[in-house]
């Protein structure tokens, strides 16, 4: 009679035990789905007029996934929320994001090139090449929360004249371009690709001045406990090599990444 009790208690610490390692396993990896959130950025990542996810960075992360045998489930978010997401553990990665930013693991693959310009009205009357200082006597808009390159983030912080605003939730962006239209502001200062497909695909009176103020790249931004994930991942692309890369730019833009990166 003891040794049946023995085994039951026996067999029952094996169970409990087999139950938190599960738990714990479960805990350390990601399921085979992946949880990744994003803001729509053309050429990017963004979802098509039949609602199938498309872009560079969502056709690099897709590749990387699928060969490591997982899914990838996307969810548009606004960007501060998208990255509140991860920094909780409700979403695994948020893409792009500007590489530097704080408390999240950062890829080493690059996802996105963000090249910024200034978009004005047509009306605006401005001598090039347009410098920043040359917009120190306008009213200039950015967007709140983003990283911007040092050279933009030490300029605005002494301008008198800056307006922080955030995108609408439908999926454009246009909330900056219509102010510049209505007169609220004088210059967006956005990507000059991007912003030059909107202006053209919703014929509006604006412009991208050249030559570019600033630029930087975008990365994969992952929750602490994916480091792994994070390896993996760039393992995986480093592999395709640059070809795939600018295979996927020349999709997207017409153009290789070298006219983005500007190598």
């Amino acid at each position: 009679m003891q040794r049946a009790v023995s085994v039951v208690i026996h067999y029952g610490v094996i169970a409990v035990l087999l139950v938190l390692y599960g738990t714990l396993s479960h805990a350390a990896a990601p399921s085979s789905k992946i949880k990744i959130c994003y803001e729509p950025w053309d050429p990017y990542i963004f979802k098509d007029h039949q609602g199938e996810m498309r872009g560079i960075a969502v056709e690099l992360m897709n590749a990387a996934l699928n060969d490591l045998g997982l899914i990838a489930a996307y969810e548009e978010l606004p960007f501060k929320r998208c990255i509140s997401e991860v920094q909780s553990g409700a979403s695994d990665i948020a893409v792009p994001i500007t590489e530097g930013r704080d408390k999240l693991l950062h890829s080493r693959t690059i996802f996105a090139h963000w090249t910024l310009a200034a978009i004005v009205p047509e009306s605006l009357s401005i001598e090039g090449p347009v410098t920043l200082e040359k917009l120190d006597d306008l009213s200039v808009l950015i967007i709140s929360g983003y990283v911007y390159p040092d050279n933009i983030t030490r300029w605005a912080e002494t301008h008198q004249d800056i307006v922080e605003i955030t995108y609408s939730a439908d999926g454009e962006g246009m909330v900056p371009f219509r102010m510049l239209e209505f007169g609220r502001a004088d210059a967006f200062i956005e990507d000059n690709f991007w912003s030059a497909n909107l202006i053209q695909d919703h014929d509006l009176a604006l412009r991208v001045l050249e030559p570019a103020l600033g630029s930087s790249v975008s990365v994969a931004g992952y929750r602490n406990e994916l480091a792994g994930l994070r390896d993996d991942i760039d393992r995986v692309l480093a592999s395709r090599g640059q070809a795939f890369r600018d295979e996927l730019f020349k999709k997207y833009t017409g153009y290789a990444e070298s006219f983005f990166s500007g190598q």
